[in-house]
């Protein structure tokens, strides 16, 4: 290291070496305990990876300190033990995860606390878990293999037997640490993307808890009492289905089994009234996001993969009027927060119920998409779309709201070419009861109209345009469309060359101010050349009529513009060679000795030897005669070119004088 080299011997080498001896904890206390472990100091390394050592470091992290302890000892010692066990050490690494030094399963112990555990150090051995699984997967996974195999072969109740562990840490899946260490161990971690780019997971080589027993606990936790819990198995569900490139085995084989799991997801969205985990109507959130994701999920696989999604569908259509009561429902206030509040009080707070709307619309969206009849004529007659609209166009501000329903219209919109009849019918009913009962167009006319007099817009009015173009595209397909829209009053108008559409379209298709944006996409570099063409071009322009205006200046006003005419253009050559992102003198030096405007330059080239100058006096010169004004040409040198107009005639008084 730089400062080994210059500081002489480090304090830990110095406490290493002491003849007195020494503990951790003075270890511990020391600054650079972290960075002479990765500059892998042999004799602390040495000192570090005994079995007694580590086992000390790791009861750091995994017991609660007490009140009375030293304030070292509660914050100090615990962190940087879980820095030391977490180094980029492979020597630190070999050791825990030996099968003789059962430190791991000491590690593992902190999962037999009662729930909740404290999120610091649940959270210091989540860090070293996956700082040891990132060292090296294949041991890592090799280890806890044997582990596994060897806890049910001794059938000793051990606590690492792998439906143990699953149990213990199903048990802690309220902790956020928990939850971000199962998504990192069991379905990878998400790799650094820039910003407006989704993020991809990377997948691990072999999940830490095999996926047949995860899925499962995970399922089960959805109706959890715990509202913590039930969210993180949800977020770690939806990840999982999300990043696998089939369905879990256990949501399409076998078949029998399939179907009940499906059933009981369906009961779980339901819930009941009260439920902890419940939104409007006594809806499970949690259980919903897994629903709409498995849907999603069957859709984009397709066909040619076994689905559960036939059985999900048929649930949906069973209980339709439920789920489609539960969007006017107002939600449930969850326990944690109504214990605080009085009977009454807690009956009038006002519910938010976006979270709700934005679930179920996604769901009756993926509905839409599979074209399940009974499911659509179901929404049908119970006037759905009404509520869509009302949704779109009543007053409120929140955009994912807007940007849901109007998803939803715009599937219903969508090309349809290839149908069969049945599929056809069906689509014909909801056109029906989208374009006529519910009175799309006229709806979304009449908001436009209203919205394009307001002085500040609603926010769902670009929303409300850009359906009313989708509505015309839409008619150009097909006719049943266009048949509907044949009938709506003052629609021609609406949509023609001189309508309210036509004008929105033409503001918003006028570029943005400003300079054009230099990048194509955000792979291209920050650091590529500025194309400074345009900016030059129009600055000749107005250097054009600048001089255009100074020729045009009465007679009596000698404007200097042909002197400064050669030395602007000069110039501006000077500005297009430039390079103004990278700047390099080299450039401007060549450009500046450049003969192109070495004439200027050339008569005031001096030289400023000493021997070339005359050291003697100067003989009296006689002023010129016009008047007291001495001329350049009496000294030897050229008059610059400066306009005579800069100088006013009482500026020549004091030469008169």
């Amino acid at each position: 290291m730089f400062w080994s080299l210059h500081a002489g011997t480090s304090t830990i080498d110095t406490l290493l070496s002491s003849e007195e001896g020494f503990t951790l904890e003075q270890l511990l206390d020391e600054d650079d305990l972290l960075q002479e472990c990765k500059s892998q100091n042999t004799k602390l390394l040495d000192y570090l990876t005994e079995s007694a050592t580590a086992a000390r470091l790791i009861d750091y992290v995994i017991e609660m300190p007490a009140e009375d302890d030293s304030e070292a000892r509660r914050f100090k010692y615990p962190y940087v033990a879980s820095e030391v066990l977490s180094c980029d050490v492979n020597s630190i690494h070999e050791v825990l995860l030996a099968d003789s030094s059962r430190l791991v399963e000491k590690l593992l112990s902190i999962l037999q606390q009662s729930p909740p555990l404290p999120p610091v150090l649940i959270g210091y051995a989540a860090k070293v878990l996956i700082a040891l699984y990132k060292c090296s997967p294949e041991s890592f996974a090799a280890s806890f293999s044997a582990l596994w195999e060897g806890a049910a072969a001794a059938d000793n109740g051990s606590q690492l037997a792998l439906p143990r562990l699953t149990e213990r840490l199903m048990a802690h899946l309220g902790s956020d640490a928990v939850l971000q260490m199962l998504t990192v161990l069991c379905v990878g971690e998400p790799v650094m993307a820039e910003p407006g780019m989704a993020q991809q997971l990377q997948p691990p080589a072999a999940a830490w808890i095999p996926h047949e027993v995860l899925v499962p606990a995970l399922f089960e936790q959805l109706a959890a009492p715990n509202p913590e819990a039930a969210q993180n198995a949800s977020a770690l569900l939806t990840t999982l289905l999300e990043a696998s490139p089939a369905l879990p085995a256990c949501f399409c084989e076998p078949e029998l089994e399939a179907r009940e799991r499906c059933e009981t997801l369906l009961k779980m969205c339901l819930g009941a009234a009260g439920h902890p985990n419940g939104g409007g109507g006594g809806l499970n959130l949690p259980a919903l996001d897994v629903l709409v994701r498995l849907l999603v999920r069957c859709r984009e696989i397709g066909a040619s993969s076994p689905s559960c999604a036939d059985h999900l569908l048929r649930g949906v259509a069973e209980s339709v009027d439920a789920f489609f009561v539960a969007i006017a429902t107002p939600a449930q206030l969850p326990e944690r927060i109504s214990r605080f509040l009085p009977e009454k009080g807690a009956r009038t707070m006002p519910r938010p119920q976006a979270v709700t709307r934005c679930k179920l619309l996604a769901l009756f969206e993926e509905a839409l998409r599979r074209e399940e009849p009974e499911t659509l004529i179901a929404l049908c007659q119970l006037g759905f779309f009404h509520v869509v609209l009302d949704l779109l166009l009543l007053p409120h501000h929140c955009n994912a709201l807007h940007m849901r329903t109007a998803a939803l219209i715009d599937v219903v919109l969508s090309d349809r070419s290839a149908e069969s009849a049945d599929s056809a019918a069906t689509r014909e009913q909801v056109l029906h009861s989208l374009l006529v009962e519910a009175q799309l167009p006229q709806r979304l006319m009449e908001c436009a109209t209203a919205s394009s007099e307001m002085a500040v817009r609603p926010s769902g009015h670009a929303y409300v345009m850009v359906l009313l173009r989708a509505l015309l595209e839409a008619a150009a397909r097909e006719q049943s469309i266009s048949s509907a829209l044949e009938a709506v009053e003052g629609w021609d108008e609406f949509v023609g060359p001189s309508g309210l559409l036509a004008s929105w379209e033409n503001v918003q298709s006028k570029p943005l101010g400003g300079k054009m944006p230099q990048r194509a996409s955000d792979e291209d570099s920050d650091g590529d050349e500025y194309d400074g063409s345009r900016e030059l071009e129009r600055a000749l322009q107005l250097q054009a009529q600048l001089r255009a205006q100074q020729e045009n200046s009465s007679s009596g006003e000698d404007s200097g513009s042909d002197g400064e005419g050669p030395y602007l253009e000069h110039f501006a050559q000077l500005l297009s060679q430039r390079n103004f992102v990278n700047d390099m003198g080299a450039e401007l030096d060549e450009v500046l000795q450049d003969g192109s405007g070495g004439g200027a330059s050339a008569q005031w080239d001096a030289s400023f030897d000493d021997d070339e100058f005359d050291t003697e006096p100067l003989p009296a010169q006689p002023l010129g005669a016009g008047g007291g004004t001495a001329s350049f040409a009496d000294f030897g040198a050229s008059a610059p070119a400066a306009p005579a107009a800069d100088f006013a005639a009482s500026d020549f008084a004091a030469f008169d004088d």
